[in-house]
């Protein structure tokens, strides 16, 4: 299991083998934190990117370079409506903005939901490699405990597909068709031969498993339900923290022992002869949840804490099966939801039920970890009508989600401001209720925010200001009661200036040592051995930080001549950065005369050894 607060593992997770590099990843996640997202380039790029006290670097300049240099070949797919506003606006994000997408799930009444991970790495030697990653985690900075399994396996040259591998391609290649806006040709293409060669990558199991056996579970896509428990069990354990009690009874009936662990507030929800034919009914330690409440996170607004994996472990036999992935135990994650999780089969000896609630003094495991829950305890009553108010919040989000709002941008008639308008086809309507929907891009104040309508114009925004990030604040009212909801969508954008990202760039560049770190850490972030030392690091503090650093250009003559060394590849990185200064006013105060002087000979002998 995962520790809640701590993303590092995640990022572990993401990062190449050794001696690989990041071809092409995509991800899908339910909600997701875009200042949690814009860390993920980190771990494409970096090797040892973290503080002595394990804190992440998160440097702009690191974080520009990462962004610059994965921002085309990782594709983050998420449920429309659960982007999370961020508190503020960093201007890196517009890099960010062409690698998410809006997704619907195709039943109407159910939601995308799964957390998985496809990254395709090339080895030095040019073999591919895949790395699948089945979470239970959002990318966001919830603070819960989750679960993750994590495979790894070569592309081989066979020209027969794998089987059992074909939920799994079929689910990667379904992910731009549920997209509310259209992909571009460079990512279709990218996820499509993902999912081509997922069919043929032999993949290793964790250890003790029977890889003739594990599987892929993928659920809501072809409108077909999904069963992967079978009809009979021996035993069953079962970890959500969401309940429906038809599914809890459907174990109930099909095995003669079934464990159940949950949040304490689903477990009331269930009626009390449901709970009375588990063989156990416990919940997380309440003192795992609280020793978490004072930390201090930086995505912001709403947090989800305590349990959040979804387990199913399932005695059949000799065997065992483990499933683990998004699916809660509800109706709708297996009748209406886009779901996925993997399946694991090993011996019942080994990974059974009792072997997950079996305490051993003196080691910590699963079942230390849990609370009896009181079968007996009186039921909690539900607010009918705020139950009525958050299902009416996800129908509005649905709407909006349906109309396509898109975006277009025209230049105002003041120099280098614009104005960008909002349009729909049509305005989505709403059940009997009070409804208000407000709208504005994240760049400027929720007092900016302007009634939905047909049409809506956000003016004199200047080139910092465009975004197709549009934050959204929903206040549903009903019988004197109230609940509002503020999401983020990323909505298509027509017209603004190309040159967006390269205004960015130049904005975090403020000065000429800012200019010549960057260069040091564009050349450096090349040489493995540099990555992996203190030296990469230090390239990123400021002055204050490192008042004994000495004087950085002869850092970058030695630099320089050691990329010219290794190959022209990281030189032509610092090229492609002076193009895009040189295209923005006060170019000339980075680009001095000493640099010039350095840089010519070098990118020029560079140039020469390409042309041979």
């Amino acid at each position: 299991m995962l520790r809640p607060d701590e993303r590092q593992h995640l990022m572990e997770l993401l990062r190449p083998p050794g001696g690989c590099q990041l071809d092409v990843a995509v991800g899908t996640t339910f909600s997701l934190d875009l200042i949690s997202a814009l860390m993920l380039p980190l771990s494409f790029a970096f090797f040892d990117w973290e503080h002595a006290d394990g804190e992440l670097v998160a440097d702009p300049l690191a974080l520009l370079e990462a962004l610059r240099r994965y921002g085309d070949r990782f594709t983050i797919f998420c449920q429309s409506g659960q982007i999370r506003l961020p508190p503020k606006y960093p201007p890196l994000l517009t890099f960010l903005e062409p690698c998410i997408y809006n997704v619907e799930a195709p039943d109407a009444e159910g939601v995308f939901h799964p957390k998985v991970w496809a990254l395709r790495f090339v080895a030095d030697d040019g073999a591919i490699r895949y790395r699948v990653l089945c979470l239970s985690r959002n990318l966001t900075f919830d603070r819960c405990w989750d679960t993750a399994v994590a495979i790894e396996g070569e592309l081989t040259d066979r020209l027969n597909a794998i089987a059992s591998n074909h939920p799994l391609a079929n689910f990667v290649a379904a992910l731009p068709g549920l997209a509310r806006r259209p992909l571009p040709r460079a990512r279709r293409e990218g996820i499509a031969k993902i999912a081509d060669e997922l069919r043929r990558v032999r993949f290793s199991w964790p250890d003790g498993f029977d890889e003739n056996n594990c599987r892929f579970w993928a659920g809501g896509l072809n409108g077909r339900t999904v069963t992967p428990f079978g009809s009979r069990c021996d035993k069953a354990l079962i970890v959500s923290p969401f309940l429906s009690n038809p599914v809890i009874k459907n174990f109930l009936d099909s095995t003669d022992e079934a464990h159940l662990v949950s949040r304490p507030e689903s477990l009331q929800q269930l009626p009390q002869d449901t709970l009375g034919r588990c063989a156990s009914v416990r919940f997380l330690v309440p003192t795992l949840v609280e020793e978490l409440d004072d930390d201090v996170l930086p995505g912001g607004g709403e947090v989800l804490d305590g349990l959040h994996a979804k387990l199913f472990v399932i005695d059949h036999g000799w065997d065992s099966s483990i499933f683990s992935g998004s699916f809660n135990a509800t109706f709708h994650a297996f009748q209406h939801n886009v779901e996925f999780m993997v399946e694991l089969v090993g011996k019942r000896s080994r990974f059974g039920v009792d072997e997950f609630l079996r305490q051993v003094k003196g080691e910590t495991n699963f079942a230390d970890l849990l609370q009896t829950f009181d079968v007996n305890a009186d039921v909690t009553p539900v607010d009918a009508t705020l139950e009525q108010l958050d299902d009416l919040i996800q129908t509005v989000k649905r709407g909006l989600a349906k109309s396509d709002p898109r975006l277009v941008v025209t230049a105002h008639s003041e120099k280098d401001l614009f104005d960008m308008k909002m349009e729909s086809d049509s305005i989505p309507e709403w059940p009997d209720a009070t409804v208000d929907v407000r709208a504005w891009p994240i760049t400027q104040q929720e007092e900016r925010g302007q009634p939905l309508g047909k049409s809506i114009i956000f003016s004199r925004l200047s080139y910092g200001g465009l975004t197709p990030l549009i934050a959204f604040s929903v206040k549903v009212r009903m019988n004197e009661k109230e609940r509002r909801s503020v999401f983020v969508m990323n909505l298509d954008l027509q017209g603004a200036p190309e040159d967006r990202q390269d205004r960015v760039v130049r904005s975090l560049i403020e000065n000429r040592d800012q200019f010549l770190r960057y260069i040091l850490f564009l050349l450096a972030c090349g040489d493995e051995a540099t990555a992996s030392s203190g030296d990469l690091r230090k390239l990123l503090q400021s002055p204050e930080d490192c008042q004994n650093r000495g004087p950085l250009n002869p850092h970058l003559l030695e630099t320089l001549l050691r990329a010219l060394h290794r190959g022209p590849e990281q030189l032509e990185r610092v090229a492609s950065l002076l193009d895009v200064l040189r295209k923005q006013t006060g170019s000339s105060e980075l680009l001095s005369d000493d640099f010039q002087n350095i840089w010519e000979p070098i990118w020029a002998a560079a140039q020469q050894a390409t042309a041979k």
